[in-house]
């Protein structure tokens, strides 16, 4: 907990919100990411969320078709929307022209539309394209056929991720998420049995509100039956403030000092919301462990087929970030804990990592990028500043255990700078920044800062660091309190009626990022680079912040103003 922001049963009281942000249908119009905003040589030497170096994420869709109650990501997003074929396939080329040999797509859900999913891989395939893809966010595995699947290991696809949660069916209505677990079972196994080169991932979670202990054993058993799965997850449920699940949590008798309680906890942690004794939960991550992830005969098969699709390297950072505990940190630390046979497990040829390494990316890209890139015809009036940080990875001296500490380009912060790129022609400078990559300490923030001089800071944040979100606010403030900050991305999406009671904060963006942020800078350079009032920041759709004159949760919208005379003057 920090000086300026605390949880409070009454800060509804203080909450305005600005009228919704209508959401953009025609995502071509956002043009392709200037991947040029950042250095990825900073990036290519760590490993993504697929588990590998020298990938370029991609990303095709927004939103989310399906309403799952335990998600807060697509809180705001109503709908879902799909980038064109054509303008997805131009951008596949520019990036293979570039020397890009590996693409992750990091949508949820790519397979979705299963005819533009099908053209994708057939156009990959006509181009004749020697590409490895990477699905590390998921499919829906239901939604795939075997013709599907094995027009998708043809086009490429060597990493797979399919989302399960659970197998049981009443949960999976009680979660909303209907997925058919039989017809996942047999994709799944259809996959292993046929295409053994596939580097398959599985996740599940343990711990629902009202799940039984027989409902969690179905999906331990479902996982085990599985011969086999490369990375299989069965996380510990942490219950989101903002998600329906926090509601649903409530309702079966979940108290709420006990989902505060375990905010800050890991996904391998017991939290005390978590349904069942905690030696159940115990003995069942013991049985996951000893009887899939140790079996030796799973590792010795997967391991050696992971070393044809990567690098020792790649999995050493895999492992490292896959065990909690860090006993275990690469290939070598399993063969000699579990006594594999060496022999048995590396390949006689090995994986080439010069064979996907693009070099010179970034200068290659920029160059390249010109054909397609749109200047603004936009000339601010006064100069605006902008400083984006993406507050999603810890300091590297922090000691933080925590899984899934991967590192990946800050793609939401590229797109909107690709975005006001296209609206403006001049009058912004901008700059961004990442965690671990641009700054690794909080000496090093300050640095930036003070070097840069912004006139205004925007910070992306997700839940699980929401705790080092805070924290950066806290130094960013003390060092000028006269720099706004307007927060951004999955963590503010969810939970802004707890943010805007972080008095670091000047706003949080709640709706279609390009176009709020776009509304709020023009603003600001009108208003001669200064902060914005109250009533200017009214006028602007998709934003919420903090008024404490007000008495009521209030919500602002154009119907109000004209019958109240509330809100911007004039």
């Amino acid at each position: 907990m920090h000086g300026n922001y605390g949880r409070s049963a009454s800060h509804p009281q203080y909450l305005v919100l600005t009228p919704e942000r209508i959401q953009e249908r025609n995502l071509d119009t956002f043009g392709f990411l200037n991947r040029s905003l950042i250095d990825y040589e900073k990036y290519h030497q760590y490993v993504g969320h697929a588990g590998v170096q020298y990938s370029i994420a991609v990303q095709a869709t927004r939103g989310c078709p399906y309403r799952c109650f335990y998600c807060d990501i697509y809180k705001t997003t109503k709908h879902h929307f799909r980038r064109s074929d054509e303008h997805l396939f131009v951008e596949i080329d520019l990036l293979y022209e570039c020397g890009v040999r590996r693409i992750e797509f990091i949508d949820d859900i790519f397979n979705v539309n299963t005819k533009g999913f099908r053209r994708f891989f057939e156009y990959v395939i006509a181009r004749e394209y020697d590409i490895q893809f990477f699905f590390p966010t998921g499919l829906k595995g239901d939604l795939l056929d075997f013709e599907l699947i094995d027009l998708m290991v043809a086009g490429g696809a060597v990493g797979i991720n399919l989302s399960l949660e659970h197998a049981s069916p009443r949960m999976q209505t009680v979660m909303r998420k209907g997925l058919d677990v039989d017809k996942l079972h047999e994709n799944l196994q259809y996959i292993t049995a046929n295409y053994p080169q596939v580097i398959l991932t599985l996740n599940a979670m343990h711990g629902f509100p009202s799940e039984t202990e027989g409902e969690a054993r179905e999906t331990l058993e479902y996982i085990k039956s599985i011969k086999w799965i490369d990375f299989p997850y069965l996380h510990n449920v942490r219950i989101f403030p903002g998600t329906e699940i926090e509601h649903f949590a409530l309702e079966v008798g979940i108290p709420q000092e006990l989902i505060d309680a375990s905010q800050d906890m890991s996904y391998h942690e017991h939290s005390p919301t978590l349904p069942f004794r905690e030696e159940f939960t115990n003995e069942v991550k013991a049985d996951f462990l000893k009887n899939y992830v140790f079996d030796k005969n799973r590792l010795t098969e997967r391991l050696r087929r992971q070393l044809e699709v990567f690098s020792e390297e790649e999995l050493n950072q895999k492992y490292n970030a896959y065990f909690p505990n860090k006993r275990i940190r690469g290939v070598k630390d399993i063969i000699d804990i579990f006594g594999l046979n060496k022999k048995a497990i590396y390949p006689e040829t090995a994986f080439d990592i010069n064979s996907v390494m693009p070099k010179n990316f970034t200068e290659i890209f920029t160059e390249t990028y010109q054909r397609y890139k749109e200047v603004g015809i936009l000339n601010l009036k006064t100069e605006v500043r902008l400083l984006f940080l993406d507050a999603s990875t810890y300091f590297e001296s922090s000691g933080n255990l925590r899984e899934y500490n991967v590192l990946e380009p800050p793609l939401g912060l590229m797109a909107l700078g690709t975005y006001l790129e296209r609206r403006i022609g001049s009058g912004l400078t901008l700059k961004l920044c990442k965690s671990k990559i641009d700054f690794n300490s909080f000496d090093e923030l300050r640095n930036l800062v003070s070097t840069f001089k912004p006139t205004l800071i925007g910070i992306r944040a997700m839940t699980f660091y929401k705790a080092f979100f805070h924290e950066i606010c806290d130094h960013l403030k003390a060092w000028d309190p006269n720099i706004p900050i307007i927060a951004g991305g999955p963590y503010p999406t969810a939970s802004y009626p707890d943010l805007v009671m972080d008095r670091n904060l000047d706003v949080v963006c709640v709706g279609e990022g390009e176009t709020t942020l776009f509304d709020v800078i023009l603003a600001m350079a009108d208003n001669d680079g200064q902060w914005l009032s109250k009533d200017q920041l009214l006028s602007i759709p998709g934003l919420a912040f903090y008024d404490e004159q007000i008495q009521t949760l209030r919500i602002y919208n154009p119907e109000d103003w004209k019958k109240t005379g509330a809100g911007p003057a004039g």
